[in-house]
Parts: structure tokens; sequence; C-alpha cells
């Protein structure tokens, strides 16, 4: 009986510091990895969704079944050692569990972040109803006008993340990041003017997972997807509950960056770009892309992302953390030379600079290339730039593509349709629905 209560003693404060821990790691990973990837704390809060607590309160439940479990191993071995040295009767323990302050301890773990969270959740749904009301009630006067850009509006647009489009060949369909870290596909019903579009689609597994998924970009047939995600590679992907934890370790390499070569636990969370294959209309098992046989050198040992590809297919442009650039991330480039793609190249200083460049989409002509970063002479945030390249295929300097398209936060991720006629990016203003929105302009006016 008594070693009995010693397990559940010791079980129970083993639980709770591994609770504390594991609920310290949880709400940096939402809050933090939220931040990041939807350009607002509202967006990130809004983000927490039933599944999320579900998977905090089963992350929580394996804590316990972790401390529990060590307790008993470590009890067991305890007494077998005390039992061989000393006849020492155990010490009576009589204090009620309840008074106990690992108990205590571990259900305040168990209740207070989840009403926490929940609170976060309401307060931030809140705070986002003007914002759509404001909006939906100006958002139609705004079609049309060239002076301006125009939100693509409800039902795209919601309060969590929606950025990085990405068109089929007839502009009908269009593939995007929603609800903060997954990808949705949405289809167009009449002329783009009247913006009408289908209820975004969220692509499920194995596309959209519990990991981030990222910069969706769909071949012209619709047959081919690539995307980038921070999902681990193999046997990792399938061990439940992991994604927080490969949120921060993805969070802590992106911090220490590529310039010196670090890398945190093997570069654990750092993005990749992934490509998957429409069979019979199903989106196959994504692969990285170096397993895959004539696809570009793009992926390496640190942060690649940001895909894009020239018209003709055989130029690829993409951002990487990876080491001998000028920032951060820098645009890179490969080219496709009689079947087989060329080692890796910086697009060089005209291009890259000592921040962040990244989300290059080059021109249908190939002689100007599109690219968001932060620049001193920007209008505030992130802002898209263009850059154009000589007949000795130089890339010269960036040119800020102006206040049409850049406001005062972040303005970024440029694409188009494919008749040349929309330009569109993701932006975070104060008239948007929350977090980043897609917004468009018409192109004529940007070029």
């Amino acid at each position: 009986m008594r070693s009995s209560l010693s397990v559940i003693r010791l079980g129970l404060s083993m639980s709770a510091v591994l609770a504390v821990l594991y609920v310290l790691v949880m709400i940096a990973s939402l809050l933090l990895g939220g931040r990041f990837t939807t350009g607002s704390w509202q967006a990130a809060f809004l983000g927490i969704g039933w599944s999320t607590l579900a998977g905090f309160e089963f992350g929580l439940l394996g804590v316990v079944i972790l401390g529990f479990t060590a307790a008993g191993a470590f009890v067991t071995i305890y007494h077998a050692f005390r039992r061989r040295v000393t006849s020492q009767a155990e010490p009576s323990t009589r204090k009620p569990l309840g008074r106990f302050w690992a108990f205590r301890l571990l259900a305040a773990c168990l209740v207070l972040p989840a009403l926490g969270m929940v609170s976060m959740r309401v307060f931030a749904s809140v705070l986002s109803s003007g914002a759509e009301s404001r909006l939906a009630d100006t958002n139609g006067e705004g079609l049309g006008v060239k002076s301006q850009p125009v939100s693509l509006g409800s039902p795209i647009n919601s309060a969590h993340r929606e950025a990085e489009p990405s068109f089929t060949a007839d502009g009908q369909t269009m593939y995007f990041n929603c609800n903060n870290a997954d990808i949705c596909v949405s289809y167009r019903i009449g002329a783009w003017g009247e913006g009408n579009w289908t209820p975004p689609e969220r692509l499920g597994s194995p596309i959209s997972t519990e990991y981030g998924e990222f910069e969706p970009m769909v071949t012209g047939a619709g047959d081919k997807l690539y995307f980038n995600s921070n999902r681990p590679d193999g046997s990792l992907m399938h061990i439940p509950f992991l994604s927080p934890f490969v949120n921060i370790s993805g969070m802590v390499n992106a911090l220490l960056g590529g310039k010196s070569g670090a890398r945190f636990l093997n570069g654990l969370g750092s993005g990749h770009v992934w490509v998957s294959y429409r069979i019979e209309g199903v989106w196959s098992e994504p692969r990285l892309l170096e397993d895959v046989s004539g696809e570009p050198p793009v992926n390496s040992a640190f942060h690649d992302h940001c895909l894009a590809f020239s018209a003709d297919g055989d130029e690829a442009f993409w951002t990487s953390t990876r080491p001998g650039g000028f920032g951060s991330n820098d645009i890179w480039t490969s080219r496709r030379v009689n079947g087989k793609w060329t080692a890796p190249e910086n697009l060089g200083p005209n291009v890259n600079g000592p921040g962040d460049e990244h989300h290059s989409i080059p021109s249908p002509d190939g002689k100007s290339l599109y690219v968001t970063t932060t620049r001193q002479d920007g209008y505030g945030g992130e802002d898209i730039y263009v850059t154009r390249r000589n007949t000795k295929g130089k890339w010269g300097p960036l040119v800020n593509l102006g206040p049409l398209v850049n406001g005062m936060g972040d303005d970024r991720c440029p694409a188009w349709t494919p008749d040349l006629k929309i330009f569109l990016f993701d932006s975070v203003r104060q008239v948007g629905f929350g977090g980043r929105d897609i917004w468009w302009v018409y192109f004529e006016d940007v070029r």
C-alpha cells in the first residue's frame, strides 16, 4: 500500500514538472508560431480551434502517462535496492492527495491553459467582427477602381491568414494558404470583377496536416502541386503531437539563420519544398523535391521555400537560408541545361541584401522578377519590389512597386492571373478581415 502511494505521489510530482514544461512549449509554439505565420496576434488567436484544444489535452495526457511510468520504474528500483541494504520501514504518508502541491499544479495545467486559449479565441473573434462588417460595407464599391487595392473579400478572406495564391491555366481554380497553415482550393464563378468564389475547400491529408503547409504553387494543368512544409521526413512524421516541438525547433533554426551555418537539432522544423501529383482526382503522398527525378536542387539542410518557375519551366527561383548568401533569406536560382539542373546560384547583391528577400516570381517574358523584401526606402513592413534582367542576364537593383501595392503593413507574395490582367498579393491592412488577406489590382497599373 505504501509502495503504491509512493508511486502515485512521485508520479504526480514528475507529471506536474513535465506538464509545466509541456504547457510552456505549447504556448510558445502557439503564440510565436502563429504570430510569425499569420502576421498578427489576432489571427494567431483565431487559429485556436477545437482540434488545437484536443491536441493540447491529449498531449498533456501523454505527459502524465510518461510521468507515472517513470515514477513506477524508479520506485520499483528504489525499493528493490532499499530491501537489499536496510530493513528500515518505509515512512508513512498520510497527507491527502488533494492537498499535494503536484496534484494541484497538474490540475491547473489541465484546466487553466485551455480556458486561456478559449478566452483568447473569443476575444479575437470580437475584435475581428467589427473589421469584417466595415470591409463588407465598402468592399463592393472597390470593384473596378484602379487607384486602390481591392480585397478578394468573403468567402476567400477571413479572420485567419489567407496568402500566396496560385492559379491553374484557365484562371478558374485558385490554390492558396488558408486557416493560417493549411492549403485550400476555391473555384471562380463568372467574371473576375463579379468577385464570386466558391467557399474554400481545405486540402486534407496528405497535403494539409498538423504541421505547417504554405506557399502552394500549382501547375497550369492542375496535376502537380508544390508547397512548403516543416513536417519531418520519415518515421517522425507519424509520431502524435510532435508538431508543437517541431515548430519550436523551426523557430530556433529561423533565429539562428543560415549565414553562420548553425543548426538546431539538425535543422528540425526548417521548411522544405515538397511535391504531390493529382492522380484520378486524388493528391498523392507528397515527396521531398530531392527524391523526385527531374526536379531542381532546391532543398538543402537549411530552410528552403517560396519556389517559382519561369514560363518555360527551365528556370527555378526560391528562397533559402543556406550559407553563402548576403542575409538570412536570399533568392537563389538554378537553370535546366540539356535536361540537367545547374548548381544553386545566389542572385547577387543587386537583389539580395543583409535582411530577408523571399517569394520571387518571374514575369512570363523572363525579363522581370518580383521580390518581397524589407528595405529602407519601403512604405512599411515588407514591400514588393521588381528587378529587371539585362541582355547579359544580370539582374539590376530592386525597385519598389510604389503605394498602389505597398502600404504601411506587410505587402508580399505577388502573383497574377494567367491572362496577366490581375495582380494579386497578400497584405496586412487595418481594413482587412484579420491577419493576412489576399488583395488585387489591375496588372497594367503595376507594370
